[in-house]
């Protein structure tokens, strides 16, 4: 993709439907015994393995509707490069009849699985892996109720075990502190719109199953429309709409954070509006929300003084994050450092440059708007990696940019 300097942007976009929300709500109709029913999915990359996974395992199903009748047959599921998909088919799997095989393409291969399979064995359930990496096998019914997990890496393995506990009933143990933590909320309250209680005290999950089919209504995605509204803070004035303020979406914090960093932020209804302002540099923690350290960089480079953020998670992502994003803004000519947990940058005058995400959809998206303000033309390789979670990014970011031409 070849990214031409713009002269501002303008207009409004719709927000595509959440992709956390989606895999969340297809996996929860495999579980229930019944049909469950939804409206705007998001159809895309990622989410087509996980309603790939839901067949697999059993269930019938189509962007519209789940139905099951409870139970999870044996299955070889194919995760693509979707870590929410193998992740939660993981621990479903151990429900299976029979031995289940899960795998995934090469970056997903690399991330780390350890502590979930770990937590498999605390209730019987036999694994085997790649030295604790995809491809693994499980095999066998889980007994007992109490098992005890790391949540430093990723909250996609408590969302997994909580899935798990909505059909036997499990008590859960976060035993240091959680990444991540509102997926785990956002998870908790599909499962509570299903009938699942679930009960949390401190670092204790509490979760009785009793899922009962029901509709659901995906609301849109912060976190793809977190690079619009970055990109109307920095260049112009966009609007981006179908953004619900009532929400569980982590990514939802670019509201607070575009305005920390100066800029001129307005929500209205189901819509927000940001403005290009004067903008100077903050320090942020992202380990709540790691999908929006790239795009938080990008900024970071845009704006007066220093930035700092961190969230050591993010090398565990689809890349390593942090060294990814300080390898391809040093190659606009980016005042940036790597640090053991994120980065420091400063106000930089970016150049054009060939840019390598590595696959990496989050960064693809976010070197794309790094780009529009850089002097000279850029090209990022690889940019299709964006359909994994935002297929019609390129095309929705045309519809706004002015090229003053």
């Amino acid at each position: 993709m070849i990214i031409e300097p713009i002269k501002s942007v303008s207009g409004e976009l719709q927000a595509p439907s959440s992709k956390s929300y989606t895999h969340r709500v297809l996996f929860l109709g495999l579980l229930a015994d019944g049909v469950v029913t939804f409206e705007n999915p998001l159809n895309c990359d990622d989410t087509k393995y996980t309603l790939q996974a839901v067949r697999e395992f059993g269930a019938e199903g189509d962007w519209e509707r789940i139905e099951n009748d409870g139970k999870i047959k044996r299955a070889d599921i194919y995760a693509g490069e979707s870590g929410t998909t193998a992740r939660i088919a993981t621990g479903i799997a151990s429900l299976a009849e029979g031995r289940c095989n899960i795998d995934g393409a090469k970056g997903l291969r690399e991330r780390p699985m350890s502590p979930l399979l770990e937590a498999l064995a605390q209730l019987n359930v036999k694994t085997k892996s790649n030295d604790g990496t995809l491809p693994v096998e499980i095999e066998g019914k889980p007994s007992g109720n109490y098992v005890e997990i790391s949540g430093e890496v990723s909250s996609q393995f408590i969302t997994a075990l909580l899935y798990l506990g909505s059909r036997m009933g499990l008590d859960i143990k976060i035993t240091d502190k959680l990444v991540s933590e509102p997926y785990v909320d956002m998870t908790i309250e599909v499962l509570h719109r299903s009938g699942v209680k679930v009960e949390r005290k401190n670092n204790r999950f509490h979760v009785e199953g009793d899922i009962k089919p029901t509709h659901f209504s995906i609301p849109g995605d912060y976190s793809s429309a977190a690079f619009l509204l970055t990109a109307g803070a920095l260049f112009g004035d966009i609007t981006v709409k179908n953004l619900q303020k009532d929400n569980f979406q982590a990514d939802s914090r670019i509201i607070d954070i575009l305005g920390r960093f100066g800029a001129d932020v307005s929500t209205k209804e189901d819509q927000v509006r940001v403005v290009k302002n004067e903008l100077y540099g903050i320090e942020c923690d992202c380990r709540g929300y790691p999908d929006l350290f790239p795009i938080l960089t990008v900024l970071g480079s845009y704006s007066k003084g220093e930035t700092v953020l961190i969230g050591e998670q993010l090398r565990y992502k689809e890349s390593d994050r942090i060294e990814n994003m300080v390898t391809n803004l040093k190659k606009m000519g980016a005042d940036i450092d790597e640090l053991e947990d994120g980065i420091t940058v400063r106000e930089s005058n970016l150049e054009g440059a060939e840019l390598d995400p590595r696959g990496d959809h989050r960064i693809a998206m976010a070197l794309a708007i790094a780009a529009l303000g850089a002097e000279g033309t850029s090209e990022i390789k690889q940019s299709k990696c964006v359909k994994k979670s935002y297929p019609d990014f390129f095309e929705d970011l045309e519809k706004v940019i002015y090229y003053g031409r």
